[in-house]
């Protein structure tokens, strides 16, 4: 697969803007996740299969035929097997590999002769299968862990490893951040009025995670945030967590958002023994605040707030989690 950019992408549709100045690379065997509402992410995906065209902008190095689509809300012939169902496909595809050998790799061997309809929503790997066999150079799927149980996000993400293990190059979409640092590496935030923002979720720096401050930190008892005209302050307790978005940090407080003007290394020294956890390169959390703690894998960890918010926790980071919150 060539690389595809597109550049400054507008799409406007029955008077409404979808898209706005939306300008992305998708390099061959790269990891994409963009977090975007439903109707964003259709839109991109017709726009990519070119099944509808943009209003203004540049798209290269686009070849449809080798392009395929999950959305969230498929549909299937619930009254077909999944074998039955899937050999369709096989028909009309290349791909030559024994059908029963492949089930395997999407745990879907023990339901082959199952009618689609009375499958689970955790066997929805079918979709994914579906899309394998037809070969894409470009999958595009959207929220695929939605409605999943912890083992059904378990075997989807070895399934969608196996698929990108093959060559395939993968963009994700989903409004859940949690969903995106599961299944991507490189994640952006799609902003209407701003267009894509890469974010820090995805890349662990083993460098910030083994760095350590021999210098007691200090004391503080107030954060600061610039706020058009005037100077907000916070207590420490008032934060639920801070986010690094672009290299800038952001304060959580109450759903709301407030820029700080300190890099997350300097929060993380001061903030420390006021109770706080650097729970990920891009992350730093309220202790006090932190509800669940759920494993989805044996290397993949999420955090659950009081408030509902979701934050992934590093796997070098649950034994210091334990050390602190003895569990």
């Amino acid at each position: 697969m060539q690389t595809i950019q597109l550049s400054n992408i507008f799409k406007q549709q029955a008077h409404q803007t979808i898209l706005k100045d939306f300008t992305l690379t998708i390099p061959a065997q790269s990891n994409i996740g963009i977090q975007m509402s439903h109707v964003e992410a259709t839109t991109l995906f017709n726009l990519l299969r070119q099944t509808t065209p943009q209003t203004s902008g540049v798209m290269t190095g686009l070849t449809p035929a080798r392009i395929q689509a999950i959305f969230h809300d498929d549909g299937f012939y619930p009254q077909l097997t999944v074998s039955t169902y899937l050999k369709t496909f096989q028909h009309i595809s290349t791909f030559e590999t024994d059908l029963d050998d492949i089930l395997q790799y999407f745990a879907l061997k023990d339901v082959a002769h199952t009618k689609i309809k009375h499958l689970s929503f955790d066997q929805q790997r079918l979709a994914l299968l579906r899309a394998f066999i037809l070969q894409p150079d470009l999958l595009l799927i959207e929220s695929p862990l939605t409605n999943l149980t912890n083992a059904g996000i378990e075997l989807y993400l070895a399934a969608l490893a196996y698929t990108r293990e093959h060559g395939v190059t993968v963009l994700l979409t989903s409004y859940s951040l949690e969903e995106l640092v599961l299944t991507s590496t490189t994640i952006f935030r799609y902003r209407p009025n701003q267009g894509l923002e890469l974010t820090d979720l995805a890349t662990e720096s083993s460098s910030d995670s083994a760095h350590t401050s021999e210098d007691t930190p200090r004391p503080i008892f107030k954060i600061a945030s610039k706020v058009e005209d005037k100077t907000v302050f916070f207590s420490p307790n008032e934060i639920d967590f801070i986010e690094s978005v672009n290299g800038v940090s952001q304060l959580n407080v109450s759903g709301e958002q407030f820029t700080s003007s300190q890099t997350m290394s300097e929060l993380e020294q001061q903030l420390t023994t006021l109770g706080f956890f650097r729970c990920h390169r891009s992350y730093l959390v309220n202790l006090q605040q932190i509800a669940e703690l759920i494993s989805y894998s044996r290397n993949s960890y999420t955090l659950i707030l009081k408030n509902k918010s979701k934050l992934p926790l590093s796997r070098g980071k649950l034994t210091d989690l334990k050390a602190l919150i003895n569990f």
